[in-house]
């Protein structure tokens, strides 16, 4: 597409995605509003020297390292000199501990010159000394620090732990920046990281952090997927970290991901299952993702027992990705405490959800022979494997909460413990999610963009043209097939350096030649007023004269229009688009 000095690439908030992004596609993230602004928030103060080190902990999968990667993305581009952003994930493996404190040594201060380089690729490298030398003789702080840990590398390496990580404290002390540290699952530092000396004695590094989260110059963001375990070691770091459990999306958020899923893997899915699917998931990002990405060609999501199949098949072992998560986490959990009883503990609180049950009810129902120390050891350790939870006090227990791994949880052992056949466990799930009704639709207006982007993919590959989707577009424009565009997302366009303008959704034709389509999009309850319409007016007329490719413009209400906003529209050449056209492209069901 040739390149044009007002546009910006179509992305949300013109971000330079210097730190690879797990999710994938980052057109994928969607929602978080609130967190990051939180985050933002937390930046901000940070700034002033008055943020607190922070602990956000979340089972696996919740969007917890999505969130924290778009963070640190978001500062990069912002491009704060004083708000330099480190961001880590500890690594599963055996590490001795002088090779882990070069590694992550050399990771921070790559990612240090990624930022103040302007060098984006160096985020997802780890420079050599050699390089990291050559960066640092313009910067005699970073330069002197580089060589003491080269010292302390050669002469002291028991040392070298304790002086890489104090780094970006040392830097931002003396740089007078703001260094803040984003460290992913903090908790493997207590199990992976091993003594030179010995490599079977397992180091607890995490407890190293004790001084070190105090820093005002460089305060941390520790997370980790297990909450148990990480709650734990925070607990014994006291007043040091600020804990945030980080929940699922709001309504509105899970809507959005449905109808974005849909749209990025092409699964037929309908207003009324879209709602579904975001509610029987729990408003959960990773059980929505895998609900429709996972072997979307065996599912029909457009019937509301299509996404019970649909799910139910996601809870079985070698075809579930939902199921090899949760597969993961008991691997951990029945490792530390392994035998019978320590299931039947799990799938009896499941059974008894959201109620809790005190230890002596414990024993006395499944009528354990265990001591009550050996029955409060166990729990613990479950509760630290993440796969129970603690009640309202020390003595009392409950399920998780999650209906989707008590279904995983009953597939695995329910047959073996409560002698249950699968087809009848499966059979449970299916008439406990028929019970859910899927009323997200009250919240459908809050989806708006991402529901129009989807149905413009289904009238696309229904091969529709622009006059079966917009009001009396009758002339030549009306044959545009819908099928040419290569993507459709929102964008920001820059008329000069100060001036920016957002459009909603910006569909770019596969062509050099082609015509774009911009797309404004109201969910309001009422019709739009006209001074709304004229802000679109100006939008378009500020834009005119900056475009070097054919663009049409095209304005969605949700709620309709009045005849005065139609004519206003229409006097200044720009498309309306029909709900009811769009409407009328329904995702035809899985044959």
């Amino acid at each position: 597409m040739p390149e044009s000095p007002c546009y910006s690439p179509p992305v949300t908030w013109d971000l330079t995605y210097a730190l690879a992004e797990e999710i994938g596609d980052p057109d994928l993230f969607v929602g978080r509003e609130k967190e990051l602004a939180r985050l933002l928030k937390w930046a901000a103060g940070a700034k002033r020297r008055i943020s607190k080190s922070m602990g956000i902990l979340s089972r696996r999968k919740k969007g917890k390292t999505a969130l924290l990667q778009r963070f640190f993305n978001v500062l990069y581009t912002r491009n704060d000199p004083q708000l330099i952003p480190f961001y880590y994930r500890i690594p599963e493996g055996r590490l001795k501990r002088s090779d882990f404190a070069r590694m992550f040594y050399r990771r921070q201060l790559s990612q240090y010159f990624a930022f103040t380089t302007r060098t984006p690729e160096w985020v997802n490298q780890v420079l050599s000394f050699g390089e990291l030398r050559d960066l640092a003789r313009g910067d005699r702080h970073v330069a002197d620090d580089l060589r003491r840990m080269e010292d302390v590398l050669e002469n002291a390496p028991g040392e070298a732990w304790e002086y890489a990580r104090e780094a970006a404290h040392r830097i931002s002390a003396a740089r007078d920046v703001r260094i803040l540290q984003i460290l992913d699952e903090f908790q493997y530092l207590n199990q992976w990281i091993v003594s030179d000396d010995d490599p079977e004695r397992v180091e607890l590094l995490c407890h190293s952090y004790m001084g070190a989260a105090e820093s005002k110059f460089s305060p941390q963001i520790v997370a980790g997927s297990y909450v148990g375990w990480l709650g734990a070691i925070l607990s014994h770091m006291t007043g040091r970290y600020r804990e945030w459990h980080l929940g699922g999306l709001t309504d509105e958020e899970a809507l959005e991901a449905v109808y974005n899923y849909a749209y990025a893997y092409q699964v037929a899915i309908t207003d009324q299952t879209a709602s579904y699917v975001a509610e029987v998931c729990d408003n959960d990002p990773f059980y929505i993702a895998a609900t429709i990405s996972n072997r979307p060609d065996e599912k029909d999501l457009t019937t509301e027992a299509g996404v019970r199949d649909a799910l139910t098949l996601e809870t079985v072992a070698g075809k579930g990705e939902i199921a090899r998560i949760w597969l993961e986490y008991l691997l951990g959990a029945f490792a530390r405490v392994n035998d019978t009883n320590a299931r039947k503990i799990v799938l009896y609180l499941a059974a008894h959800e959201p109620e809790e049950r005190t230890r002596a009810q414990i024993r006395e129902d499944l009528d354990l022979t265990m001591t009550e120390g050996e029955l409060e050891e166990r729990m613990y350790k479950l509760v630290m494997a993440d796969i129970l939870a603690e009640g309202s006090t020390r003595f009392r227990y409950r399920g998780l909460g999650d209906r989707i791994f008590a279904m995983v949880f009953r597939r695995l052992y329910g047959e073996e413990i409560e002698r249950v056949r699968l087809g009848e466990i499966d059979n449970d799930f299916k008439r406990e999610l028929a019970a859910v009704k899927g009323q997200l639709s009250v919240h459908r207006g809050a989806a708006a963009e991402y529901r129009v982007r989807y149905r413009l993919l289904v009238a696309s590959l229904r091969g529709a043209t622009l006059s079966d989707v917009v009001r009396d577009c009758q002339d030549e424009l009306g044959t545009l097939p819908l099928g040419h565009f290569t993507v459709i997302r929102k964008a920001r366009f820059y008329l000069d350096q100060e001036k920016s303008v957002e459009i909603d959704l910006h569909a770019v034709h596969e062509g050099d030649d082609g015509t774009d389509l911009m797309i404004e999009v109201k969910d309001w309850t009422n019709e739009p007023a006209v001074d709304v319409i004229r802000r679109f007016i100006e939008v378009k007329d500020a834009l005119a004269g900056h475009l070097k490719r054919k663009t049409v413009f095209l304005f969605y209400s949700e709620s309709g229009l009045g005849e005065d906003a139609a004519a206003a529209l229409r006097e200044a050449g720009i498309r309306i688009l029909e709900p009811e056209k769009l409407a009328g492209f329904e995702p035809a069901p899985a044959p």
